[in-house]
């Protein structure tokens, strides 16, 4: 079966410099993945090649057919690091906002539209903020919002980029306690960039790690063997990143490192 993303040789610059480098890939159905790297390494603009928001060098297809001739958008939800939705001062309700994530969204509203967004909004606990104004809002309850808009039509494939920045404690466990629920019990596929590893590690598969180049993608047991992921973090943040670590920094894996005491 074809891959839900697969990506092959990417390359990117702006104005000469380049951003991505020959980056190659295969989203699998059901994968969980944390993608991390410095700031500067290319992890956003990875996204938005993904989605044809940029346009590289190379091979994308989406669930099988290639992004120039993709159409069933309503498959994917997508968060931005900047929604225009959230830089922009119009009077428009939280309920007409997460509406906006509806194929075929229009301004007249049925009454199963509407079900399907109080629903969202119950899943991100902002149904209480149906019919207030998006920019009366905190940033949280605002970024909360827009989850629901990428969640309302029920996509396979959630892209997400740094997602939790503007949330409280309380709200960021709400927030990946609620995207763990949605892969592991209705199989969403999740592409996650985050800086918030300490949460969202105990919750994805896959690691990938991008710093122009793709420096490592694979499952967690193989992040905490991988030695050029050792090179990039040093091996306590490598360790304590992947979450297999009990509170005594011992690798149940019997992963053979300094952090993991094991030989």
């Amino acid at each position: 079966m074809p891959g839900i993303i697969e990506a092959r040789h990417l390359h990117f610059a702006y104005t000469r410099t380049p951003v991505l480098e020959d980056v190659s890939f295969t989203v699998d159905a059901g994968d969980y993945i944390g993608l991390i790297g410095p700031n500067g390494g290319g992890k956003t603009t990875l996204l938005k090649v993904l989605l044809g928001l940029e346009k590289g060098q190379g091979e994308v297809k989406l669930f099988g057919t290639p992004l120039g001739e993709f159409t069933d958008w309503h498959k994917i939800g997508y968060l931005a690091q900047k929604s225009p939705v959230a830089q922009s001062r119009f009077p428009i309700a939280a309920e007409e906002v997460v509406l906006m994530g509806l194929p075929g969204f229009s301004a007249r509203i049925k009454r199963e539209e509407l079900k399907e967004v109080y629903a969202a909004m119950q899943q991100t606990r902002t149904r209480q903020f149906a019919g207030k104004i998006f920019n009366d809002l905190s940033i949280g309850q605002q970024q909360r919002v827009l989850l629901a808009r990428a969640l309302v039509s029920k996509p396979q494939l959630l892209i997400l980029d740094e997602p939790s920045t503007a949330l409280d404690a309380g709200s960021r466990e709400m927030f990946f306690d609620l995207l763990g629920k949605l892969n592991t019990q209705n199989g969403t596929t999740i592409l996650l960039i985050t800086h918030d590893t300490g949460e969202v590690g105990k919750y994805i598969s896959k690691f990938m790690y991008v710093d122009k180049n793709l420096v490592f993608f694979g499952t967690k047991e193989e992040f905490c063997h991988s030695q050029k992921v050792a090179e990039k973090l040093g091996p306590f943040a490598q360790h304590t990143i992947d979450h297999l670590h009990n509170t005594h920094g011992h690798c149940p894996l019997g992963a053979s490192c300094r952090e993991c005491k094991h030989d």
